[in-house]
């Protein structure tokens, strides 16, 4: 999926910060990017995610946060898109250059260009910092523009200024190289192995489907994604297993083959180099 550019707070009352509400069978965008960063939190929903170079599964009551022109996109799994629960989440957008010269006139905003520097890797919170941006979040997406409205938004730039609690997404100086003409043929890709990672996935297949020969299609998957099409696969294997673990309720023998692997060995080869730990020690990591 090439992210298209999207100008997110374009007719907006205010131009300098937007909030958005979605309750939809399935989250339904495609790969893009825009100028306005944006923080979304998942209120009900599960899938896979790509912000940047980073690929991993996302789930309910996950909230993050991606700086300004960095490619993003939630994909629900095919099987909540036959699901009668609604997909939920709530998202706030700011436009980084308008909100700094609001607030230069009022003092120096040399946190607020450190934490947007920061952003452009893409940010998960957790701990009570979560809990706080979630909460003030729900309030500002239901208020009317007006003055309590601005004020929620000074809070939440306060709250992200200052806290440690979250994690980077993409890579250090990830930066992407995507063109206009990428469109329909990447975003054909992303979906159809996102539909089929369970499976072998032929190259010739991929290649076919982007109209290309192998050669042709590896060079070029590689020069717009800076990975290689066998690391995307098997990234996108291992969130999905990193989602199975967690669950607990599969033995990792089970998780490997569910995901698509064609030998234990191979998973944990592939999890190790991923994750830096064997999918057993993660196991044990995240039941302490």
């Amino acid at each position: 999926m090439k992210p298209i550019f999207t100008k997110i707070l374009e007719g907006s009352e205010i131009a300098t910060f937007a909030t958005k509400e979605v309750c939809q069978p399935f989250f339904s965008t495609e790969f893009h990017f825009h100028s306005a960063c944006q923080m979304t939190y998942i209120v009900q929903s599960e899938g896979k995610r790509i912000i940047g170079d980073s690929i991993d599964s996302f789930s309910t009551d996950e909230l993050t946060f991606v700086g300004p022109d960095l490619p993003h996109v939630w994909h629900n799994d095919s099987s909540n898109q036959d699901s009668t629960d609604l997909s939920r989440s709530m998202a706030l957008y700011v436009e980084p250059k308008l909100l700094l010269e609001v607030l230069g006139q009022l003092f120096k905003t040399h946190k607020i260009e450190a934490f947007l520097t920061a952003s452009k890797r893409g940010l998960l919170f957790r701990g009570e910092t979560k809990q706080q941006l979630k909460h003030k979040l729900e309030q500002i997406v239901h208020l009317d523009y007006g003055f309590k409205k601005t004020i929620l938004l000074l809070e939440i730039i306060e709250l992200l200024i200052t806290t440690d609690e979250y994690e980077y997404l993409s890579s250090p100086g990830y930066t992407h190289n995507y063109s206009s003409m990428d469109n329909e043929k990447i975003d054909r890709i992303f979906k159809f192995v996102f539909n089929n990672f369970t499976k072998e996935i032929p190259l010739d297949q991929v290649a076919t489907l982007a109209n290309m020969s192998k050669h042709s299609f590896c060079r070029y998957f590689k020069s717009r994604t800076q990975k290689t099409f066998v690391q995307f696969v098997n990234e996108v294997r291992i969130s999905e297993s990193c989602r199975l673990i967690t669950e607990n309720k599969l033995q990792i023998t089970n998780i490997a083959f569910a995901c698509g692997f064609n030998s234990l060995s191979n998973f944990n080869k592939i999890f190790k180099s991923i994750k830096g730990i064997t999918p057993s020690r993660y196991r044990s990591h995240i039941q302490r």
